[in-house]
């Protein structure tokens, strides 16, 4: 009886046995291939992409930036590599992150074709390549993809100069998709450093491949330095901060980390040019995007351009449209911002000259249709759309003081001032295409 009850508990161990091996072998399938012979699964890995081609180069803004992640305590639980690119050909760098100094790795180890030292940081197939080789080298339980160069709103993010190419929003959308497919699941956080990239677009684009999204509406300020006189001076993104919060907690889950960086941005400005041309600006608003929250916002601006499309054609359009330029948007040079709706991008001056407005803020769009003043242009959607915006974003930054943004929610949307401004590439971002804002857009302005 004895030597039956321990064979029957040898049978019950071995099954325990196969059973978590299954269950922890799935697990590290959820999040891309084997783990690397002798390197444990850290808490967070991010993969940085520092393009600094042409001017940032000059100032050495990501030579900064490097230079303030290297203050960060080194952790084992948090693996931070970078590709770094500065101005001249034959400068793109492999590092991976150490305090005092970073390793040099070789290019050639993700790809052998790489012996150039020159990437092209606006390829979306050498992003990807690099994010595959860096989740499977450096395994985690969560991963943070960082993106750091010029902005252009929808148009898209990191400027390669030396190969005249950028990741336009589609290209990014399908680099993201591609890797949440490598690692089994959504990217935790891509998070950026870049000019008016804080847009609806740029959410819905990246909503089925990560989970949280994080960018700025307004103009960034990059980091300068000059190393030959250990001058470092840091932008908005304050990189010792964010990473040193994370290297002292890195259990944290991916909602805190991307709280811990919109905690430590830091707000610059106003700026004002002479007073016959009063432009002002401040580089303040940022948004920290949960992506599970942005289907209703979108619903919500598609319900709202089929109501307002139905009112800039046919009888009064004319006037509708009017209404729309002159009353909702508003002159941004009103002293009130009250006004006007908060907008972001170039500013017009007071007669007109060299007006590129794109961006406006989506909330105080929303409140601006909600006012009486809107006249016919009265919204039946505003409130919807506010209350949307509160899911979608869990937190933003803006600054109250003359000269910054005090009606900004922490996402854009596109809106050309004047026709000649309307750039019909928008129509391939999935925003468009899914919804009739490029629509709405055309009707106002007769394209």
């Amino acid at each position: 009886m004895k030597r039956q009850h321990m064979i029957a508990f040898a049978i019950i161990v071995v099954i325990i046995l196969l059973v978590a091996g299954i269950i922890v072998f799935s697990r590290d399938r959820e999040k891309g291939k084997e783990k690397p012979e002798g390197r444990t699964e850290a808490e967070w890995t991010t993969l940085m992409w520092l393009d600094g081609e042409g001017d940032l180069g000059e100032w050495n803004m990501m030579l900064c930036n490097l230079h303030f992640l290297e203050m960060v305590q080194d952790n084992d639980l948090v693996n931070v590599v970078i590709v770094i690119d500065k101005e001249l050909e034959g400068d793109t760098r492999l590092l991976e992150l150490e305090q005092g100094g970073s390793i040099e790795l070789n290019l050639t180890d993700i790809d052998p074709s790489w012996s150039h030292n020159e990437l092209n940081m606006g390829d979306g197939e050498q992003l990807l390549k690099f994010l595959e080789w860096g989740a499977d080298n450096y395994p985690a339980r969560k991963y943070n993809v960082h993106l750091s160069d010029h902005g252009g709103g929808w148009r898209g993010i990191c400027w390669d100069v030396l190969s005249n190419d950028h990741l336009d929003l589609p290209e990014l959308g399908d680099t993201m998709e591609a890797f949440g497919e490598h690692i089994g699941g959504n990217v935790d956080i891509l998070s950026t450093e870049a000019c008016l990239v804080g847009m609806v677009e740029f959410a819905f684009e990246l909503r089925g491949s990560c989970d949280y999204f994080i960018g700025g509406s307004t103009y960034g300020w990059g980091a300068e330095a000059e190393p030959e006189n250990d001058v470092w001076e840091p932008g908005n993104w304050q990189y010792d901060a964010c990473w040193g919060e994370l290297s002292k907690a890195p259990k944290m889950s991916a909602e805190q980390f991307a709280l811990v960086m919109g905690d430590a941005f830091m707000p610059y400005g106003p700026w004002r040019a002479a007073p016959f041309i009063p432009k002002k600006g401040y580089s303040d608003v940022f948004g920290i995007f949960n992506l599970s929250h942005v289907g209703p916002l979108v619903e919500a601006l598609d319900a709202l351009s089929i109501e307002l499309r139905g009112k800039m054609t046919g009888l009064g359009q004319t006037v509708n449209q009017a209404l729309f330029v002159n009353t909702v948007l508003g002159h941004p040079e009103y002293q009130a911002p009250e006004l006007y709706t908060e907008y972001f991008s170039q500013q017009m001056d007071w007669i007109g000259y060299g007006a590129v407005y794109t961006n406006y803020d989506v909330y105080d769009l929303a409140y601006q249709l909600s006012k009486v003043s809107a006249g016919t242009l009265m919204s039946s959607h505003a409130q919807e759309i506010m209350d949307a915006v509160e899911e979608l974003i869990m937190l933003y930054r803006n600054t109250l003081e003359d000269g910054g943004h005090p009606d900004a929610h922490g996402v854009s949307i596109y809106i050309p001032y004047r026709s000649s401004e309307y750039n019909p590439a928008y129509e391939d971002t999935q925003f468009a295409k899914d919804t009739g804002w490029d629509e709405f857009l055309q009707s106002v302005h007769w394209v």
